[in-house]
């Protein structure tokens, strides 16, 4: 398993936990979020335990995160007004234009996400830098580290 699919694991193991904690110190959270929260928080875990049910749950998160980003895009210049009165305002833009620079970050993010699990699959956890030393497949030698 690649450093960065643990990275990605223990990311997406800390949003989770802050959005559980938010929501435990009663801060009004949807059932939906808390749902995905949970589903976030057990695929960290379970992925930094190099479990294939982590790694599914977390590139199913991540594409999910991907699509709902591009919906949130699409809407954000149809959001009410009484929403937008109160969005605050980063560094002197509109607050359209914060929510739009916002959801497009979390795009990125979760494409990062998806492209670094994507390209770090479970069959290729028990290989280090594509194949292990000693391994011949064309003669069918098994393809472990010699101990000596």
């Amino acid at each position: 398993m690649r450093a960065t699919t643990r990275l990605i694991a223990v990311f997406w193991l800390a949003v989770g936990t802050v959005i559980w904690w938010m929501a435990l110190n009663q801060n009004p959270m949807p059932a939906s979020w808390r749902f995905f929260a949970t589903i976030q928080i057990l695929g960290g875990v379970l992925l930094l335990f190099r479990l294939t049910v982590g790694w599914l749950l977390l590139i199913t998160m991540s594409a999910f995160s991907m699509v709902a980003g591009i919906f949130a895009l699409i809407t954000v210049p149809f959001m009410p007004e009484e929403l937008i009165r109160n969005a605050p305002g980063l560094l002197g833009m509109s607050p359209r234009v914060s929510l739009a620079l916002s959801v497009a970050v979390g795009i990125l993010v979760a494409r990062f996400c998806w492209l670094g699990l994507r390209n770090d699959p479970p069959s290729n956890w028990g290989k280090k830098g594509g194949a292990l030393p000693n391994c011949n497949f064309a003669k069918g030698e098994e393809c472990a580290p010699k101990r000596e």
